[in-house]
């Protein structure tokens, strides 16, 4: 599937890149990185991600000309999307994506669907930005020092620092070969890790006081409400990495982000350690993700979704999921 996709991306001219909303590292560093290297064999791209890019990825290359509207709907030969396990999940980009002959569907999430004529979801990567290195590869495509940081940054935030299970030889052998291209990991941490504004570390002081350890300690939550964003000024986007607090707790085997949405839903972030399946449990809920890392979305207040996936989730603990 590597050489297909390879090949498709090198026979057509005009390509729509599409990721899923809320966007991550890896879904910006992927649009970033095929973008780069598609224009670089001088084909024609247009990059859309349909919510905000956060604070502390815009000083990847290329962000700056990421789209939130797609002008034209016939002008394409080629969708990708990438790091999307669901159609749904791009948002807008939907109802073009239906004008669109061929749809390539890369990612690395176990729960994907196979909703694109060419499929290529490899849970053992890291990350899409893994992938996307081998099919580069496959081309053959030479890396810029731009796109390089684009799949460093995807690969060091989809794993943590470098920290979670996905951690793989592989992973470390493609970053250091981005370090080799020029890629300074001071810099790219700096700017994912150290560049939080103020109003970002007020949200974060009132979501912590919200923090909850149930199940003996093994289950820890956090959640930020409409209502703390408009006391801090923020916005969604500064609530990323925030369910990383309560899995650092080292009683935790399972953590729960809960951030409330103005469209009467509450997104649901997990996370665990060892044996605890969240993409099993977000499942349950139409989500996904991986083994120890998955989401999903439910309808109710804030208050009504965090008692009823509370209960399930000390219930799912309990029960010694795999």
């Amino acid at each position: 599937m590597i050489a297909a996709i390879a090949r498709e991306l090198r026979n057509n001219e005009r390509f729509l890149l599409t990721t899923h909303v809320n966007p991550d590292g890896d879904a910006i560093g992927s649009l970033g990185a095929l973008s780069l290297v598609l224009e670089d064999l001088g084909k024609k791209v247009v990059a859309y991600c349909q919510d905000e890019i956060p604070g502390f990825l815009r000083f990847l290359p290329y962000s700056d000309r990421i789209v939130r509207e797609i002008p034209g709907r016939d002008r394409f030969d080629v969708a990708v999307v990438l790091d999307c396990g669901e159609l749904d999940r791009i948002g807008n980009a939907n109802e073009v994506l239906r004008h669109v002959e061929k749809i390539i569907h890369i990612d690395h999430h176990s729960s994907s669907d196979d909703f694109g004529q060419l499929n290529l979801v490899l849970p053992g990567c890291s990350s899409t930005a893994e992938i996307l290195y081998e099919i580069f590869q496959a081309i053959p495509a030479s890396l810029s020092l731009e796109a390089a940081e684009n799949i460093y940054t995807a690969i060091l935030t989809d794993t943590g620092s470098f920290r979670f299970a996905n951690t793989t030889a592989r992973a470390l052998d493609i970053a250091a070969e981005m370090v080799g291209l020029g890629v300074a990991p001071d810099k790219i941490a700096s700017e994912v890790y150290d560049s939080m504004s103020p109003e970002r570390l007020r949200l974060l002081a009132l979501s912590l006081n919200t923090l909850t350890l149930r199940a003996s300690g093994r289950l820890a939550t956090m959640q930020v409400s409409r209502r703390m964003l408009e006391e801090t000024e923020t916005t969604v986007m500064d609530t990323d990495g925030f369910v990383n607090y309560p899995r650092g707790i080292n009683t935790a085997e399972m953590a729960i982000f809960f951030r409330e949405m103005d469209s009467g839903k509450v997104n649901v972030s997990l996370r665990s350690r060892g044996r605890v399946n969240v993409a099993e449990f977000a499942r349950n809920y139409d989500g996904g993700g991986h083994h120890n890392a998955a989401a999903f979305r439910a309808e109710g207040s804030l208050t009504e979704v965090v008692e009823k996936i509370l209960a399930a989730a000390e219930e799912f603990i309990a029960g010694g999921s795999q």
